[in-house]
């Protein structure tokens, strides 16, 4: 869900390669591309102005290192390049897995300030009152944090069963509220209708499953004596 909503600013804000990453810690396999060569997973970091005055830096991965090792020393490499580059505010796109699906996902958001906070409910989100962040969405504003930056995480509501596209819809336009600039989501909005039909189908054949498994048998009970 994150990574097909940072994937979709690299595209339409026509970003550009200014990093790239590898980790011992990312998992075993190459991915095989449209002509049939392979290349081993890796991470990027993608540049560009997204409007007067701004800019945005967008990390995207593969994969995320199967390690905890691997997951610190790779979000501590990005936020120090980051850094480097002068951001001062670091966001991360993440899932918020429900098990159960959303027609209008909620957008939930946690913070590493009271300042960061009051800009990511201004922007539409619900803040998160308890839990974890697990993996690098949580790490890299962790890190972010540690490293003088402001650090904020936006999680959209998701069943976790398909790549929802109008989850990361609904996240992108809630970001683009808090960060003052406009990201056009018409592309995932089609996306988002796609996996919309898939859910349906999902949800009518779990209740067609549900329908046809054996009722538990009862006991005959005695009628009502006066």
């Amino acid at each position: 869900m994150g990574k097909l909503a940072a994937d979709h600013m690299v595209d339409v804000f026509g970003l550009k390669k200014v990093a790239e990453y590898s980790s011992e810690s990312f998992p075993p396999q190459v991915n095989v591309k449209a002509d049939g060569t392979v290349e081993e997973q890796k991470g990027a970091l993608y540049f560009g102005p997204v409007k007067r005055g701004m800019s945005l830096l967008v990390f995207t991965a593969d994969a995320q290192p199967s390690s905890s090792e691997g997951e610190y020393e790779l979000s501590d490499a990005v936020v120090g390049f980051a850094k480097k580059c002068g951001v001062k505010r670091v966001y991360t796109l993440a899932a918020y897995i429900t098990g159960s699906f959303s027609a209008s996902p909620k957008v939930y958001g946690a913070g590493t300030s009271k300042g960061m906070l009051e800009s990511l409910t201004e922007g539409g989100a619900t803040l998160m009152k308890d839990g974890g962040i697990s993996g690098m969405n949580g790490l890299l504003i962790g890190v972010a944090a540690l490293r003088g930056l402001e650090g904020g995480c936006l999680l959209g509501e998701t069943s976790g069963y398909v790549v929802d596209a109008g989850a990361s819809k609904s996240v992108l336009e809630v970001f683009s509220k808090v960060v003052g600039f406009p990201v056009d989501t018409s592309k995932l909005k089609e996306k988002a209708e796609e996996t919309q039909k898939v859910i349906s189908q999902l949800q009518a054949m779990a209740d067609q499953a549900q329908e046809t498994q054996p009722q538990p048998r009862r006991e005959p009970r005695p009628g009502y004596i006066g």
